[in-house]
């Protein structure tokens, strides 16, 4: 008998369950801990259903609910009237609560399994425990977020005779790490790519040198610091979602996983720029960054700063590389792919339901983002085939 007990707290979760089912190449406990240690309560409530099958638990749900405003998944055309009702004393209509299973900020959405259970087998049940969940937490909308495209099999079985509806997410990026790192990257770019991002490597150190650092545990100090560089980033990021602290930087910091790639002015070594990483064993997250760009103006830190963490990342004995989600343009420039990612959404009120499930026919990668339409424009071949270009 399958059965998702709820908890509010990761560590309701005894140790052993997580190691269990949330092995390298995921993101495991040490993620969800930083992330309640954030002090950003006031924007996320976390769960953790904890799968059981008769009375034996065999999976992890990560789950959260959030107040998630509507700009950011609606076309240019809706996204325009619910600007105007932001505006108005209906604003609370252009936000909707959104009962998400998945990861507030991960590479994608996952559900920890113990070895011979799969997805296919509890989907369904899992559904409904969060269906009663998001009920419980007065959350309208149920969504499994960002599904790689190896689950699409298993989670379109819910659309099937069920309420639930499919939509693209905001696609993750990736790029194979090579032996001899960066320079060897790009040896193997297109020449006209190559020759482009060399250039502003080269344009780059010559308008202001930078030293590079990579730490481990930084000081008090030293987070301070990266975290201003944080800042710094998500006020000038056109699309946002997570808001995160100091306390997530501090705790997530203490974890063996974490590491901070660091481009540092040469005479003073202030901190210029940085990248938070994970080490996962196949596969390095490159999770966050942060750039002074007032101090660096011409001089590409966003590149250079890859160049480094990509440097690093080759000493890992990891094979890819992923960037996440927005920002496009840059990763895309300096040689990651797209990858398709799904949300599966169902809203308990029907007539919602079935207008949200309308509005979704119509959201593409070219309606959710400027940068990719841009790019896709220029490279509709960087489309797969389950994202064909709008007619």
């Amino acid at each position: 008998m399958l059965e998702v007990i709820w908890h509010s707290r990761s560590t309701d979760i005894p140790e052993s369950v997580w190691a269990d089912c949330f092995t390298p190449p995921w993101e495991g406990p040490f993620w969800f801990r930083a992330l309640e240690a954030a002090g950003i309560d006031d924007q996320f409530t976390f769960f953790f259903g904890l799968l059981r099958d008769d009375g034996v638990p065999i999976g992890i749900v990560p789950a959260f609910v959030f107040d998630l405003p509507l700009a950011l998944v609606l076309p240019d055309a809706a996204v325009r009237v619910a600007s105007v009702v932001q505006r108005s004393p209906l604003r609370k209509l252009a936000s909707i609560r959104t009962f998400f299973i998945g990861n507030v900020a991960g590479e994608e959405g996952h559900v920890g399994l113990t070895g011979r259970y799969r997805l296919e087998a509890v989907a369904n049940e899992i559904h409904a425990a969060a269906r009663r969940q998001a009920t419980a937490a007065a959350a309208g909308l149920l969504v499994w977020k960002d599904f790689p495209e190896s689950d699409r099999h298993v989670l379109d079985a819910l659309v099937e005779g069920q309420k639930v509806f499919r939509m693209p997410s905001y696609p993750g990026s990736t790029i194979p790490l090579v032996p001899g790192g960066y320079q060897a990257c790009l040896a193997s770019m297109p020449v006209q790519h190559r020759h482009k991002m060399r250039k502003k490597l080269r344009r780059g150190a010559e308008v202001l040198p930078m030293t590079t650092s990579v730490l481990r545990k930084p000081s008090p100090a030293q987070l301070r610091e990266l975290f201003a560089l944080y800042a710094q980033t998500y006020r000038r990021g056109a699309t946002k979602f997570e808001r995160l602290t100091l306390d997530f930087f501090t705790e997530i910091a203490r974890f063996d996983q974490a590491t901070f790639v660091v481009l540092q002015h040469p005479q003073s070594g202030r901190a210029l720029a940085f990248t938070l990483l994970f080490d996962l064993g196949e596969r390095v997250i490159n999770q966050f960054i942060g750039i002074d760009y007032e101090s660096t103006q011409g001089a590409y830190p966003y590149f250079r700063l890859f160049a480094a963490t990509y440097d690093w990342a080759c000493t890992t004995r990891a094979r890819v590389m992923q960037s996440g989600q927005t920002g496009y343009m840059a990763k895309l420039e300096s040689g990651h792919a797209l990858v398709p990612l799904w949300n599966y959404c169902e809203h308990r009120n029907p007539t919602l339901n079935w207008i949200f499930r309308n509005v979704a026919r119509r959201i593409t990668w070219h309606t959710l983002d400027d940068q990719l339409r841009e790019w896709l424009s220029a490279h509709p071949s960087a489309l797969p085939p389950s994202h064909p270009a709008p007619q």
